[in-house]
């Protein structure tokens, strides 16, 4: 049966606060047939969004029944991944009009009783995405011997673009009849993708040897097999999930991925400083495998179009990376320095 998703994001719906709706809008706009915000009723997420067309915002579950929805999509992911105590009812009246339900929260919704029972009388699933059922696994260090070329975005925030420069690499790489495909570690990922692993939902031990162990299972299918960077090395609540998924896939190359606007971050780190963000990145990629940042995504939602190429012509001065903002202006400079790095190898 076709996806047709309602995004639950009350009071949320915006660039930054609702990154799992955005992304769902973004990549898979076709399954998406309604917004639930009461605080935007009546505009379309492009008007909130500056995307996704003409995809209707409600104010009520009820609303949004005309469109004849299959399920409902948690459109946050919030510090710490619970369920907002006020959405309690949403997930009940959605689970009573028989709409699955799709959350990639830490929080499990189908471990909720009451969530639990209500899905099992009216024949509907609850997925949480973010929910591991896998083996703990030790890095062994294979992917010191990968066959595919294996790309990481890194971040200087949790919130930069990792996933969306990503795919779009992925797909400018594909557009040129390249082998490529990418590897999603988080909730939103697993939910494009329809697989992958949620590592920040592992113990701690294990990140790196899951990834690895997830990755040699593909390896070699791919010429450039893409891994979606999560979290920050210079966010102190995300950093070791950043470090695992770099020691997990020992990257060939990286492109750093930057939001401009977050500056000095909640722990006193200028995420600005791009020169300190490149040599930490290098240097603890390189700890068993050659690595580097070939270059730079800038997220620049939030400036004009003219400050937003300033920004780049800067940034590629200051930091001598070829430097682009890959949702405005493409990913084809990012995948000529990925692919004039690989030529030189």
């Amino acid at each position: 049966m076709k996806e047709r998703i309602v995004i639950l994001a009350d009071r949320k719906l915006g660039p930054v606060t609702s990154k799992m709706g955005n992304s769902a809008i973004r990549f898979a706009s076709e399954k998406i047939v309604a917004v639930i915000d009461s605080t935007k009723a009546g505009k379309t997420v492009n008007d909130v969004l500056g995307f996704g067309g003409n995809i209707p915002i409600h104010a009520s579950l009820e609303e949004t029944l005309i469109y004849e929805p299959n399920a409902l999509l948690i459109g946050i992911s919030p510090p710490g991944g619970t369920l907002p105590p006020e959405w309690y009812s949403w997930i009940i009246e959605a689970l009573q009009n028989k709409l699955n339900i799709i959350s990639g929260l830490h929080e499990h919704l189908s471990d909720i009783a009451e969530f639990r029972i209500l899905a099992e009388k009216y024949k509907v699933k609850i997925k949480d995405l973010r929910k591991y059922d896998g083996r703990d696994i030790l890095a062994k260090g294979l992917a010191k011997n990968f066959r595919s070329k294996i790309v990481l975005t890194v971040g200087t925030h949790g919130n930069s673009g990792k996933m969306t420069s990503t795919i779009l690499m992925v797909k400018a790489l594909q557009e040129m009849r390249r082998s490529a495909e990418w590897f999603a570690t988080g909730q939103i990922g697993i939910f494009l993708q329809k697989r992958g692993v949620p590592l920040d939902a592992i113990k701690g031990d294990f990140i790196s040897g899951v990834l690895e162990h997830s990755l040699a299972k593909i390896d070699g299918n791919y010429e450039f097999l893409f891994v979606e960077g999560q979290g920050s090395l210079f966010h102190l609540a995300y950093s070791p999930v950043s470090l695992g998924i770099m020691h997990g896939c020992l990257p060939d190359a990286m492109i750093l991925c930057h939001r401009p606007d977050v500056g000095i971050n909640d722990y006193g780190v200028d995420t600005n400083n791009l020169r300190k963000a490149i040599e930490i990145n290098n240097t603890i990629a390189s700890i068993a495998k050659p690595s580097k940042i070939t270059g730079i995504a800038l997220n620049t939602y939030n400036l004009s179009e003219d400050r937003a190429r300033q920004l780049i012509e800067d940034t590629t001065k200051s930091t001598g990376l070829p430097t682009t903002d890959p949702v405005r202006f493409g990913a084809g400079v990012l995948v000529d320095s990925l692919l004039n790095h690989f030529k030189s190898k």
